[in-house]
């Protein structure tokens, strides 16, 4: 593929973003030997608007904020972002799907992401 031909994929799934609306949130990633820990500012979401999904070792999260405006009103300016939130990150070690833990609060979405028991470091007891 030549540089024109990167160009304008990457120029068709820009547009394709736009159209959507989707913006980034912002996050943060910690990690322990155990666990990931990740918080992702979702504002105006609650824990009907967020979809949480793992596919091997990539998580993808999506977050619809429930702005709520009465048809009879009608906005007259708007300086907050507009669209859902999309967030997709490579953990890159496998996570044990069946305990990942949840929770929106004060918009922010906690997450937390036990690591599969065969990635986790083992002690091994010398006899």
């Amino acid at each position: 593929m030549n540089t024109t031909e990167i160009e304008k994929t990457q120029g068709a799934e820009l547009r394709t973003e736009k159209a959507q609306q989707w913006r980034r949130p912002r996050y943060e990633v910690n990690e322990n030997a155990d666990a990931f820990e990740i918080k992702v500012s979702v504002p105006g979401v609650n824990r009907e608007g967020v979809d949480i999904s793992v596919d091997g070792e990539c998580l993808n999260v999506t977050g619809k904020p429930l702005l709520h405006v009465p048809e009879s009103w009608r906005p007259l300016r708007r300086e907050l972002p507009q669209g859902d939130y999309r967030l997709k990150l490579r953990l890159n070690v496998p996570v044990n799907e069946e305990k990942i833990r949840a929770q929106v609060e004060d918009g922010i979405l906690q997450l937390t992401l036990p690591k599969a028991d065969a990635v986790k470091p083992r002690k091994i007891q010398v006899q």
